[in-house]
């Protein structure tokens, strides 16, 4: 059930994994995704307002591009789902205990099977509401335009349109349904005889040793239990794992005390805890479409045009943020299909911008590249900078109502080898410049260093691209290194590009015992475009103080300027 639950959450959510800076560019992806400094064509703005200028040592030639970018990408954070399936099958294991007569009277119970049941409750607590781990995902799809040459040195004018997606699943736990349940059918006299015989079965009387657990003690004989009882119980929930001092200590007690006074339903008699219980996984995400227009070009200034090009982005955002609870006790096929259902239709009227909390914002992004030198490029971009917001009604308690993207920064460098020949090697290194994290993921951090190599020819009217690249997330120690890669194909006008990424860790889906190992983080993209030039062919003249430039006797035409080299 769960890994078809997996799969489904994947199919909901399409359109990298759990960026707010979702990829918009296959060639980008492919190079690790160092679009601040390597993004170029019609979408390259989306990662940098500056790359819609043209760089000093490309042609000086009117260009039109068009590029339609597809991106999907999945990722298992954390060890939630692990941690619960591990909880699904302490619980089975519990019952097993129960039907096989343990913690009736003589049927030899032992502090390890009361032990047991509470490291259960301990598990639950692991699994706290909203941890931030489990499955993400993100998607992109889209076309974006750029038009070079226009107006102002070296300037472009960019303009895209995206659909975009993140979703998440996370594991859901509703430790306070516990509270209305005991452990055995045994009450009172009955109950303090089966732990007398588990303290005589485990070799006599145990006390507990920390502070919480002589309070958690005291707080048992408060409530009517003999000392020797509390205090081997509060000495087998610090074995067993316990926070008595958080909310697992307190639903603890509750169920002690039930079980002392006969109150509540009894799990060795079969009541089921599921019942009424909202445990399970929250499946929220944000669908949102963006219309962006980005202008960038380099400052009409005599001795820095070709030092410093600047742009800027204005994005139309129209959101709508949904979620929904797929509870355990719902995890039949009829409940997982109902589910899935409702979901489906919420996500659908995302994409159709059809609901009542469909928000409208507008983000801003800013960029600079600097050129000091050949073809070396320092780039710094700023991506949501304003902050926009897009409120939502939660499915369940707790759940955060408003959904923000923070501002990003990143910077990075490349460098082009080989350009003038033709044969152009690229390489670049980029890193976030501060931390973030998502509403849609709560705890979950990211800042990334990215790095990439690119060959990419060019043969006159056929081109191709190898790409490979790699990005790790030092925001989050649990994330693996992952690997990209890509291919690129121009006939004439026409571009073709594949990509993919994979982590090279694996996740264990599936209980410790029992479990398939599945990639931490895996995507694909692909890209088709349409590139036009005409006129020109040469950079124009350097302006700069380190090409001064030179007179051109009467009568004669200027010699055509060169890239600048090494």
């Amino acid at each position: 059930m769960f890994p078809r639950l997996l799969f489904a959450v994947c199919l909901l959510a399409l359109p990298l994994c759990a960026e707010e800076w979702v990829e918009f560019n296959t060639p980008v992806m492919s190079r690790g995704g160092t679009g601040v400094s390597l993004g170029r064509g019609a979408t390259g703005a989306y990662y940098n307002p500056a790359n819609a200028a043209r760089r000093p040592w490309e042609p000086d030639i009117t260009e039109l591009q068009f590029d339609i970018p597809a991106h999907f990408s999945a990722g298992l954070q954390g060890q939630s789902y692990r941690w619960m399936f591990d909880t699904v099958k302490f619980a089975n294991d519990l019952f097993d205990r129960f039907k096989d007569g343990a913690f009736e009277s003589g049927g030899g119970i032992e502090s390890d099977d009361l032990i047991f049941a509470m490291r259960v409750i301990d598990r639950l607590d692991k699994l706290s509401t909203f941890n931030g781990d489990g499955l993400y995902t993100t998607a992109g799809a889209g076309i974006g335009a750029r038009w070079g040459n226009l107006l102002l040195p070296r300037d472009g004018l960019s303009a895209y349109v995206g659909g975009f997606n993140i979703a998440a699943a996370s594991p859901y736990v509703d430790l306070d349904s516990l509270r209305g349940y005991r452990l055995t059918d045994e009450a009172a006299a009955g109950w303090e005889q089966l732990i007398g015989e588990a303290i005589i079965n485990s070799g006599g009387s145990a006390t507990p040793s920390t502070p919480a657990g002589q309070q958690f003690s005291a707080d048992l004989q408060a409530a009517g239990y003999s000392a020797a009882s509390a205090d081997a119980l509060a000495k087998w929930a610090e074995d067993g794992g316990v926070n008595l001092k958080g909310k697992a200590g307190s639903v603890l007690l509750d169920f002690l005390i039930n079980t002392l006074n006969g109150t509540g339903q009894s799990l060795e008699s079969g009541a089921n805890p599921l019942e009424g219980n909202n445990s399970g996984f929250v499946i929220r995400g944000i669908a949102w479409y963006e219309i962006g227009f980005s202008y960038g070009f380099a400052l009409p200034i005599v001795g820095i045009s070709d030092l410093l090009s600047v742009g800027a982005t204005v994005r139309l955002m129209q959101a709508y943020v949904f979620s929904e609870l797929l509870r355990i006790q719902d995890m039949n096929k009829n409940g997982v299909e109902d589910t899935l259902n409702r979901l489906g239709n919420k996500v659908a009227d995302a994409y159709r911008l059809d609901a009542d909390a469909a928000r409208f914002n507008v983000g801003f992004d800013l960029g600079v590249t600097i050129t000091p030198w050949d073809t070396l490029a320092i780039s710094i971009a700023g991506r949501n900078i304003n902050g926009p917001e897009f409120r939502w009604k939660p499915s369940a308690a707790g759940e955060p109502r408003l959904i923000r993207f923070d501002p990003q920064f990143r910077a990075g460098v490349s460098y082009v080898a080989f350009y003038d020949a033709g044969l152009p090697l690229s390489f670049a290194l980029e890193m976030d410049l501060n931390r973030t994290a998502s509403d849609i993921m709560p705890t979950y951090h990211q800042q990334f260093v990215r790095g990439a190599i690119a060959f990419e020819p060019d043969f006159g009217i056929f081109g191709f691209g190898l790409r490979v690249g790699g990005f790790t997330n030092i925001g989050d120690t649990q994330e693996s290194f992952v690997l990209t890669a890509g291919l690129g194909f121009r006939l004439w006008v026409f571009r073709l590009d594949l990509g993919a990424h994979m982590g090279l860790e694996t996740r264990n889906f599936g209980t410790s015992d029992d479990y398939e190992p599945v990639p931490q983080r895996a995507g694909v993209s692909a890209q088709i475009g349409l590139h036009f030039s005409w006129g020109g062919g040469e950079p124009k003249p350097d302006v700069s103080p380190k090409a001064p430039k030179t007179k051109t006797p009467a009568g004669s035409k200027p010699a055509p300027a060169k890239a600048p080299s090494k």
